[in-house]
């Protein structure tokens, strides 16, 4: 009962902070269902709203385009007299709710939508699936079998976490492009499948925590190396592999430098290119964007919600042990 107070200021701590986080997501949705005029305005509405007039008796929606004294002159910009401009007294104008679902189907009209998802799809699925087994396979050899130079293997591996991504950019492209992978999808699949420092150093600390014992009896059985991963190890850090599955799908689902650099057909671009395609060098369709953005936002947190505890007890185990 002593610890009841500090239970509900934590609680309440959490609360403000899962929406402060969510604010960004929040808003997305909102301009999402705003017309450019809503999303142009000065005004910070979170709930779309749009300005109507009575005329011949129904509510249409007009834009505001100039003030004449005490009278405001808007535009129809629905109805029979769409385009018309009138004078009218601003206390006959209304707010209303107003969502404007147009641009989420205008979106997916913008560029071939289901054609880059099948496209960032297949990408996201080779990554996911190469960054499992090269990153495991490589965790369980630093962490569960004996050899000579295996701590200074794995700090040099750690030290390649330090090179930022531009240092490598120019060489890796030169390379790919003497293998005649440019414009193709192999440049974005084939590293997944030599593993990642982060990914592996966490694998390790896990496969640490897992009881030699269980091992020591494969082998006495007379079971290989990869047969202790494949049927020992693997099956015991089903939480890390999914940790590692869900970030690896959130960066290839994200990565947007990568297919720019490599791919150069439009039929093979993916997601967050044609995202980019929205974005004009003048103006912007910013209810479309956020539109699309929405569309690209919600197969991740589904994605979290349905790993979550997994996803939360990889997190926790990945670090137990040093």
């Amino acid at each position: 009962m002593k610890n009841h107070p500090v239970r509900i200021i934590g609680f309440c701590a959490l609360v403000v902070l899962a929406v402060l986080f969510s604010l960004p997501f929040i808003w997305q949705i909102s301009t999402s269902l705003k017309t450019e005029d809503q999303v142009g305005k000065a005004e910070l509405d979170l709930i779309p709203r749009a300005q109507v007039l009575m005329v011949d008796g129904s509510l249409v929606e007009v834009k505001p385009v100039e003030r004449k004294g005490d009278l405001q002159v808007v535009q129809i910009k629905e109805g029979p007299k769409k385009g018309t401009k009138v004078s009218v007294n601003p206390s006959q104008l209304r707010l209303i709710p107003h969502l404007e679902w147009s641009n989420y189907s205008e979106g997916f009209k913008a560029f071939p939508f289901f054609r880059m998802l099948q496209n960032t799809l297949t990408i996201c699925f080779l990554v996911v699936i190469g960054s499992v087994l090269s990153c495991s396979l490589s965790a369980y050899g630093l962490a569960c079998v004996q050899w000579k130079g295996r701590e200074a293997l794995f700090w040099a591996m750690l030290a390649t976490m330090m090179l930022p991504a531009q240092v490598t950019m120019i060489p890796l492209f030169q390379t790919f492009k003497g293998l005649g992978w440019i414009n193709t999808i192999l440049p974005l699949v084939v590293p997944a499948f030599c593993g990642n420092a982060f990914f592996i150093f966490m694998l390790r600390q896990f496969y640490r925590t897992i009881p030699a014992s269980f091992m020591e009896a494969a082998r006495i059985d007379g079971a290989s190396d990869m047969r202790i991963w494949a049927t020992v190890v693997l099956p015991l850090s089903k939480a890390a592999l999914s940790v590692v599955a869900v970030f690896t799908f959130i960066a290839a689902w994200n990565d947007f430098l990568g297919p720019l650099l490599y791919l150069m057909d439009d039929d093979k671009y993916t997601l967050a290119i044609g995202l980019a395609r929205l974005q004009g060098q003048y103006s912007s369709d910013w209810g479309r964007m956020m539109a699309m953005s929405v569309v690209m936002t919600l197969p991740l947190v589904i994605l979290f919600f349905l790993a979550q505890r997994t996803f939360v007890e990889g997190i926790k185990l990945g670090g137990v042990k040093g």
